[in-house]
């Protein structure tokens, strides 16, 4: 019970100190809105998942108020997202833009693949490892283009135009 609290107060912290650390100022606006878009999203794909149960978080912060897991939910994973959006549009190449967005899902489901195993934060119910990594690509993925959508960006599925 311990070490499933200290991993919460650690992700507590790099949830604030990455917005801060990792997302350059004049891109903090978009990080936020990032962060704030995927947290929506996250919100309405997570109340079936644990309804169902799908996934179950035994260890959480708030355990009365409800079933969905707070801390790694609509702290941590929005903030990963965050600051995957402010850094993924430097390179305008469509094959780099999908390699670090599966390189992105692919760590992040590796991280949830631990602590579902090692803690008691997280436990798979009928979802499975690769069934949580589509999940979690169909999250990043949903973010990404609203969040295009938002700012008039380039989508990941259309190629690069240059200026002339």
């Amino acid at each position: 019970m311990l070490l499933e609290h200290f991993i919460l107060i650690a992700m507590w912290l790099f949830g604030f100190a990455g917005l801060f650390l990792f997302i350059p100022r004049k891109n903090r606006r978009e990080g936020i809105l990032a962060l704030l878009m995927f947290q929506s999203i996250i919100w309405l794909c997570d109340m079936p998942t644990f309804k169902y149960e799908l996934l179950s978080a035994p260890v959480r912060v708030f355990p009365k108020t409800t079933d969905l897991t707070v801390t790694i939910n609509y702290i941590f994973y929005p903030t990963l997202f965050a600051i995957y959006y402010v850094h993924q549009r430097k390179n305008g190449n469509t094959w780099f833009m999908w390699t670090t967005f599966t390189a992105w899902v692919l760590v992040i489901t590796l991280f949830d693949i631990l602590i579902e195993r090692y803690t008691e934060l997280l436990t798979y119910g009928r979802m499975t490892w690769y069934w949580m990594l589509l999940y979690i690509a169909f999250l990043f993925f949903v973010s990404h283009a609203f969040c295009n959508w938002f700012y008039h960006h380039q989508s990941m599925t259309q190629p690069a135009v240059d200026d002339q």
